[in-house]
C-alpha cells in the first residue's frame, strides 16, 4: 500500500525525475553497466586494493556512541578471497584505502576529514599502487558519491537543489576517477564499483513527514544510483547492484516492529544502523554487500 504525498512532495518527485532525465541519467546502471563490463576472470586475483568512503573502509558506530573501521564489505570480501586463493596454494594480499567522508573531489583532489596515510589524496594512492603491480592481477572495488548527496539530507528533510548538484557531481566526479584508475591500471587490473542502498527510507517511521521525504528520496537514490552507472559503463566497469540486493524498490508490506511496514524500509532497519541514526550498513549489511561484488567476480 502506498502512501498518499502531499502536492509539494508530488512536485518535488516530478522535478527530480524531469532534472534526472534531462542530465542524462534515467538509463538503469545495471544493465548499462553489463554492457561495458569486461569478461570475468578465471582464477582469484593475487592483489585486492579497496577504495572509496566510509563503507570501503568499514566504518560503522556502536552501541556505546564510538565507532569502529576495518569491519566492512572489504574486509568479508578480502576473507572470501584469501581462503579461495589459501586453497589454490596462491599467494594474495588486501590493500584497504577507504577513507571515511570521502566525496568523489577529496578522493581526486585531497583533504578527506579522517585519519588517512597518504600526504596527496586516495587516488593518487591508488594510481601508486596500481603502476606498481601493472603486470600482476588485482581487484579493485570502488564506492564513492554517496557524500556528494548525503549533506542535502540534514535535519530529517531533503534540500532538492542540493540533491541535484551532488548527484551531477558525484557522476562527473567518478567519471574522472575512474579514467584515472584506468590509465595506471595494467591489463590484468579489473575494477568493479557498486551502486548504493537508499537509508533516508528510515524516515518512512517517523509520522507523515517521515514518509514524504522516504518517498522523494527515492527518485533522488534512482538519479544517484544511475549517474554511477553510466560513469561505470563509460569505463567499462561493471556495478555491482547494491541497490537491488537491498530491495530499495519493494513496495510490498511485510511485519516489522510490530506493524506493517514497505519491504525496503524493513531492509534499512535490518541492514543498516539508522535505528541510532547511523547511515552506514551494519556486519549483515556489510555481508550483503560483499556478496552483491563477490557476484560479479
Amino acid at each position: 500500500m502506498r502512501t498518499p504525498l502531499p502536492g509539494g512532495v508530488r512536485l518535488a518527485v516530478a522535478a527530480v525525475l524531469f532534472t534526472a532525465s534531462a542530465l542524462g541519467l534515467t538509463a538503469a546502471p545495471a544493465a548499462a553497466a553489463t554492457a561495458g563490463a569486461r569478461p570475468v576472470p578465471a582464477d582469484v586475483p593475487r592483489y585486492y586494493l579497496a577504495l572509496g568512503d566510509s563503507l570501503a573502509a568499514g566504518y560503522q558506530s556502536t552501541p556505546d556512541g564510538g565507532h569502529v573501521v576495518g569491519r566492512g564489505y572489504a574486509q568479508d570480501i578480502a576473507r572470501t578471497l584469501a581462503e579461495r586463493a589459501a586453497a589454490r596454494h596462491k599467494a594474495f594480499d588486501f590493500t584497504d584505502l577507504g577513507c571515511p567522508g570521502e566525496t568523489t573531489g577529496t578522493m581526486a583532489n585531497g583533504g578527506c576529514p579522517y585519519p588517512h596515510p597518504w600526504a596527496d589524496s586516495q587516488l593518487a594512492a591508488a594510481e601508486r599502487f596500481l603502476r606498481g603491480h601493472r603486470g600482476d592481477k588485482v581487484l579493485v572495488t570502488l564506492d564513492i558519491g554517496a557524500n556528494d548527496v548525503n549533506r542535502c539530507a540534514a535535519g530529517g528533510s531533503i534540500d532538492l537543489p542540493c540533491a541535484l548538484q551532488g548527484i551531477a557531481t558525484a557522476g562527473h566526479g567518478l567519471s574522472d576517477i575512474l579514467g584515472r584508475l584506468r590509465a595506471a591500471a595494467g591489463p590484468r587490473t579489473r575494477i568493479v564499483g557498486m551502486n548504493l542502498y537508499d537509508p533516508f527510507l528510515a524516515a518512512w517511521l517517523t509520522g507523515d513527514q517521515g514518509k514524504a521525504t522516504a518517498a522523494l528520496s527515492l527518485p533522488l537514490s534512482h538519479a544517484l544510483n544511475a549517474a554511477i552507472g553510466i560513469a561505470d559503463a563509460a569505463h567499462g566497469v561493471p556495478t555491482a547492484d547494491v541497490a537491488r540486493a537491498f530491495d530499495t524498490d519493494a513496495l510490498r508490506t511485510v511485519p516489522f516492529g510490530g506493524g506493517q511496514v514497505p519491504l525496503n524500509v524493513a531492509r534499512i532497519m535490518q541492514w543498516t544502523n539508522m535505528a541510532r541514526g547511523d547511515i552506514h550498513a551494519n556486519d549483515a549489511g556489510y555481508q550483503v554487500i560483499a556478496d552483491t561484488f563477490l557476484a560479479r567476480l
